[in-house]
């Protein structure tokens, strides 16, 4: 039996980028940092979710969670609540906005359902202070249960309590799985988060929660490892009309035309860490130091491979020489008119005075260890169109201080397989439609 979650993909990027909000872009684009289980009814040897597409650049999965009394639509049966988990390959926890938000004092961002009632829930149970290896040593709440402190960015963190729930997964099969006693954090405060952003540009967030499938024996993939022996993929499409798969252990599906290169492991972080060795615009590798993407030796630098990062993320002297190369490109391209958003920011932005403009994009390729990750021009260029009618494009890679990351605008239409033991992985360009 093969359980499923579809993988939803949300895009409110280009009109922040448009629209000069590149502080709020930075800021929800920073990567999140940060046991045993039992099946259900059934068995398996496989789990595959679908995957949405939502506002902005993210891939929801949507997960039934807990288990609650009969109601008059489903007399007869148990229930649970279906709710939009974010997934992150960067986050080493999964975890939910619960109703102790409500709680005077505590802040969580605004979300679309409603919050997670776990206390009304009859299958979580809040696990006890000091017994369990995924408690601090004395981090404990007023009524003796595990409390978590995760960090989800520079200012941004959520916490409360650590506890176990069952999660119910949809199937492409059509059936439903229970996987019982998962582990994963209850959030009653959180703060500052990308989340937020959502409601700034007042845009309805789908998100209750994050889905943890980067490294450490907290994450989703490690409590599920009989199921997925350290394997998962996925396959996004911008505003699929059907669903795509989150896939794990034998459901995983090798890519058509496959590359493969090595996961690379950092101190201290969860995150997967891919060697990227160099930048070319229309096959000329640009002159950037390799230094500017190694992994240093106390966990700073290298680039990490993040679903949870929106857009590409890139030094600034990396940022720099691609942004020129770039500019150099369009500059005779006679159907693009080059436009400032915002002149505080290295935005570069483009007034289409026709459609052949983004034709002639040029190509770039990321150039990892024994592979290479080709950007198309509709994964490089966001498009919009502002107030006064016309339709712009930007550039949708920035530049940061200190971390390179391929996000998810530059992972669509390519299949990503994951082998964690192994520390490889696979990737090709594909029609993720065939992936349903």
């Amino acid at each position: 039996m093969t359980k499923t979650m579809p993988l939803i993909f949300h895009s409110l990027l280009a009109s922040m980028l448009l629209f000069g909000c590149i502080e709020a872009i930075q800021q929800a684009s920073w990567p999140l940092t940060g046991s045993s289980h039992r099946t259900g009814e059934g068995s398996t040897n496989s789990i595959s979710p679908p995957i949405q597409y939502r506002y902005p650049f993210l891939f929801l999965v949507k997960i039934g969670i807990g288990t609650f009394d009969a109601t008059s639509s489903s007399p007869n049966a148990k229930t649970f609540k279906s709710l939009n988990f974010h997934l992150d390959t960067g986050s080493d926890i999964s975890w939910i906005q619960s109703e102790g938000c409500k709680k005077e004092g505590n802040t969580c961002f605004p979300q679309k359902d409603p919050l997670y009632p776990n206390t009304r829930s009859t299958s979580y149970k809040p696990i006890p202070c000091n017994q369990h290896s995924f408690c601090q040593p004395n981090h404990c709440g007023g009524d003796g249960s595990c409390t978590f402190n995760r960090t989800l960015g520079p200012g941004s963190y959520t916490s409360g309590t650590l506890g176990t729930e069952t999660l119910t997964l949809s199937s492409s099969n059509g059936k439903l799985e229970a996987l019982k006693d998962i582990i994963l954090g209850f959030s009653t405060d959180t703060r500052n988060s990308k989340y937020a952003l959502l409601t700034t540009m007042n845009i309805s967030n789908p998100v209750s929660g994050v889905l943890g499938l980067g490294r450490g024996p907290q994450s989703f993939l490690a409590q599920i490892d009989s199921l997925s022996d350290g394997k998962f993929s996925y396959c996004i499409k911008e505003n699929n009309t059907q669903n795509t798969y989150l896939r794990f252990g034998k459901d995983v599906r090798p890519p058509k035309n496959p590359q493969t290169t090595k996961l690379v492991q950092a101190k201290t972080s969860p995150a997967y860490y891919v060697n990227l060795l160099g930048i070319s615009v229309n096959g000329v590798k640009l002159n950037i130091s390799k230094t500017d993407f190694d992994l240093k030796s106390d966990g700073s630098g290298g680039c990490v491979l993040d679903s949870g990062t929106m857009v590409s993320l890139l030094v600034m002297p990396a940022f720099d020489t691609l942004h020129k190369a770039l500019e150099s490109n369009l500059s005779s391209n006679p159907h693009l008119k080059r436009v400032i958003i915002h002149p505080k920011h290295k935005d570069l932005c483009y007034k289409e005075l026709s459609p052949e403009g983004r034709k002639q994009i040029p190509t770039v390729k990321f150039h990892l260890e024994n592979a290479d990750l080709e950007i198309s021009p509709g994964s490089l260029f966001l498009s919009g169109i502002v107030p006064s009618g016309d339709n712009i494009i930007c550039l949708a890679i920035l530049g940061t201080p200190s971390r390179n990351a391929i996000g998810a605008f530059q992972q669509k239409d390519h299949k990503f397989v994951y082998d964690t033991k192994a520390q490889v992985l696979s990737f090709g360009p594909e029609d993720c439609n065939q992936d349903s």
